[in-house]
């Protein structure tokens, strides 16, 4: 039977009256009551009628309707299942539950479910004085325990927001629940489980003593609560986000299993996010990448609490009297202290030991019983102090697992062993992520020592294993041998990039070297205004420790015209600016950078006999950048300023023979002086570059062909080769106090070939390509272009 009232048939009116300190009010109230079919509330309803439900019956409150408090009872005497359904409606508990109650008795929870049924959504659910809404389960053979959903509702409670008891099954999405000061046997909360199952999606949680409660509430009986929070907001104003009891201390044996995943977010009060006390076991899981939890998690020692991360969840925050841990698939435990914890597992996941120290002075301790499976530990040194952040596995030490030593470009007071992790056996391996760490100058290694792994680097025999005494000051030793061990990628960086800078200046001034050479096409004669652009790519070895690839690419113009006649021949003179830039490439995936601008003069004096002389005046600024990529992936930068001033002088003989083919030999002297620089390094490293230079010689020929074509004009193949000798052999760095050298000396064959054209009277193109082998410096390719014009 359905029945839709606005005044409310079938009603029993009754009068309560509430007692007061000095006189009595007397508040009138209505009491519907369901007992079979459907009973719809309509808008407006009325906010002093109370509901009891029994029986299969069902109450419909409607949208705008606002009742007092609704009782559902499906427990006997009652026959049945009764169903409350709601959708926009309000209801707030404020009359007592029975007319006939003394002054002063408490108004019930606004909503309560006994063995029946409740979907709430897009509604307001209140009660001052006591639960907002209760799901109770009368634990009687042939009974089925409540059940409900929650919509996009506002629930608030003087002690919970939402309780659910004895097996209830509640589905709560996108409301917010919360909690008063009020306690009910020592207990608060938004949301409080009593051995039940409960899924929030969405929305907040908010209580006093704790945001979210999965209490043990029977004696005697093996039931598990279990509580997923996907997506939602919890906290408490005074305790614990989560918190994991009895509800009281005989309640022992039950077990309480939290997933906290989805973008879940728990903020406690006491610095908890998830905190047990009392004869319970607590299975805690936080799941997913987007599940990012700050705050603490532990117990109070009686309790056996259990917490598995996975998915790639984060966890920053300190472990207490856990009785065991499970890091997987990619998720991330971040320490705020030092800890202990009794059992560790691990499948892929990462634990960060030096945490929220990250990037200070302190280190830290994570102690454990014992561990296996595999995964990464992260940990931070101080090799400056001889001291690290320690795993200290107590007992037996299981499985394979990666160390990520957090890199430094500050230098190591000693080259002594830094044991940083101890295990009681158990035939686990540890190894470094990449095989190596960046400390300082050099790279480190991990090496098992016994049960533990200490870092260590191959610098030569810097102790002597007799005493375990050093016996080499590196920084009167000779580092840049291969003996004395492994170059960092900051190391390695910094000495490409102190080294670079005579191959950008030669690279431009061979530039403007075939320029000059095109003046001995027959247009001597004319002054004109001329423009380069090139490409070159040069392979260097300064030293043993260190390989690099240097990309060039820039543009020089100038412009230039006869001033004169001496001995017969002509002297021509000019001016020019150019600029460039080099990217260093380096193999760990390092880079470097030099912005070079230049500006020059420049004269060549034409004999009448084929004779001629070429000298270039050039100064070049050149800025610095250093991207260093660690062993680890960071990047280390750095920056610095510094000038070139350099000469070069060349004398050679352009023969002609018959057919218009023809020779020029030449030789050449260069001297470049580059200014030193102080910079360092983000991640600590410091270098110091002394004033360095470089003196080469040169010696080389070019042959080609004058071929006249049609209209008057003519082109000029050519092939050329060269040795050349650089003569320096000492450009010092000083990187952590430690001297290098930078050494590009040695022999260089050079090859090239190219074709001037004079198309027109006033107008030449040029195009050359060219390459070089040595020992320290080749030149893998280069390539220019040019035009001129005369007038």
């Amino acid at each position: 039977m359905r029945n839709s009232i606005s005044v409310k048939p079938r009603q029993r009116v009754l009068a309560s009256a509430v007692g007061l300190a000095v006189a009595s009010l007397a508040i009138p109230a209505q009491a519907g009551t369901v007992t079979s079919g459907t009973t719809t509330v309509a808008a407006p309803g009325d906010a002093n009628t109370t509901w009891t439900v029994t029986n299969n019956s069902t109450l419909n409150v409607q949208s705008g309707a606002s009742t007092n408090w609704i009782s559902l009872k499906g427990d006997p005497p009652s026959t049945g299942r009764p169903q409350l359904i709601m959708d926009g409606a309000t209801v707030i508990s404020t009359l007592p539950p029975l007319p006939t109650s003394p002054p002063g008795s408490t108004p019930p929870p606004a909503i309560s479910v006994r063995n029946a049924s409740a979907t709430i959504s897009n509604s307001t659910i209140s009660s001052p004085n006591n639960i907002g809404i209760e799901f109770v389960t009368q634990l009687t053979a042939g009974l089925q325990p409540s059940t409900g959903t929650i919509t996009n509702s506002t629930v608030s409670g003087f002690q919970y927001g939402v309780a659910a008891s004895a097996g209830a099954t509640v589905t709560i999405t996108n409301s917010t629940l919360s909690a008063g000061t009020g306690t009910n046997g020592g207990i608060n909360g938004g949301l409080i489980n009593f051995d039940s199952n409960v899924t929030v999606n969405g929305g907040s949680i908010s209580g006093n003593l704790a945001g979210v409660g999965a209490i043990s509430l029977n004696t005697g009986l093996s039931i598990i609560s279990n509580t997923t929070l996907n997506g939602v907001a919890v906290s408490a104003a005074s305790g614990p986000a989560i918190l994991i009891a009895p509800g009281r201390p005989i309640y022992t044996g039950h077990t309480a299993n939290v997933l906290v995943q989805n973008g879940t977010t728990l903020q406690g009060s006491n610095g908890f996010a998830v905190q047990a006390n009392g004869s319970v076991t607590g299975n805690v899981t936080i799941d997913g990448a987007n599940t990012v939890i700050g705050g603490n998690v532990g117990s109070d020692g009686t309790a056996t609490l259990n917490l598995t991360l996975q998915n790639a969840a984060s966890l920053t925050g300190n472990l207490t009297n856990l009785n065991s841990l499970a890091v997987n698939s990619s998720a991330v435990w971040r320490q705020a202290g030092d800890n202990t914890v009794s059992n560790v597992t691990m499948n892929g996941g990462t634990i960060d030991v030096s945490g929220t120290a990250l990037g200070t002075s302190t280190l830290r301790t994570l102690n454990i019983g014992t561990l296996a499976g595999s995964g990464t530990f992260q940990m931070s040194t101080n090799l400056g102090t001889h001291s690290g952040d320690l795993l200290n596995v107590t007992g037996a030490a299981t499985g394979d697992y990666q160390v990520l030593v957090r890199n430094t470009g500050a230098q190591p007071t000693n080259f002594l062993p830094l044991t940083i992790v101890q295990t009681g056996g158990g035939g686990a391996g540890f190894g470094l992520v990449n095989g190596k760490v960046d400390i300082g100058v050099y790279t480190y290694k991990l090496q098992q020592q016994g049960n533990n792994w200490a870092l260590v680097t191959d610098t030569g025999t810097p102790v002597d294993p007799r005493t375990g005494e050093e016996t080499l000051d590196v920084v009167t030793g000779d580092p840049g041998d291969p003996a004395t061990g492994d170059l960092s990628p900051s190391t390695q960086t910094v000495l490409g990039l102190s080294s670079a800078a005579p191959s950008v200046w030669y690279g431009e001034a061979t530039v403007l070297r075939t320029r000059m050479g095109e003046l001995r096409m027959d247009d001597q004669r004319n002054s004109g205004v001329w423009a380069r652009t090139f490409g070159k790519q040069f392979n260097g070895k300064p030293n043993a420790g260190t390989s690099y690839r240097q990309t060039q690419y820039g543009v020089v113009a100038g412009v230039d015209g006869v001033v004169g006649q001496t001995w017969g021949g002509s002297w021509l003179v000019g001016a020019m600016l150019g600029t460039s830039h080099s990217k260093l490439t380096f193999e760990n995936a390092s880079t470097g950078g030099v912005n070079s601008y230049s500006a020059g003069l420049y004269a060549t004096w034409l004999g009448p006999t084929g004779w001629y002389f070429d000298g270039v005046f050039k100064y070049n600024r050149f800025q610095n950048t250093a991207d260093a990529v660690m062993n680890d992936g960071v990047a280390a930068h750095g920056s610095f300023n510094n000038n070139g001033v350099g000469l070069q002088l060349e004398f050679g003989r352009h023969l002609e023979f018959g057919d218009r083919w023809f020779v020029e030999p030449y030789v050449q002297f260069s001297a470049l002086g580059v200014s030193g620089a102080d910079y360092g390094l983000t991640n600590g490293m410091v270098s110091n570059s002394a004033h360095s230079g470089s003196v080469q010689a040169r010696v080389g020929a070019a042959f080609g062909k004058t071929l006249t074509l049609p209209g008057g004009g003519a082109i000029q193949p050519y092939l050329k080769i060269a040795l050349v000798q650089e003569f320096i052999k000492s450009n010092q760095t000083t990187i952590n106090g430690i001297v290098f050298n930078n050494d590009l000396s040695g022999t260089r064959a050079e090859f090239g070939a190219g074709v001037v054209g004079q198309l027109r009277r006033n107008a030449q193109v040029y195009v050359e390509a060219e390459t070089a082998v040595g020992k320290r410096l080749n030149q893998s390719w280069g390539a220019q272009i040019g035009v001129r014009y005369t007038f």
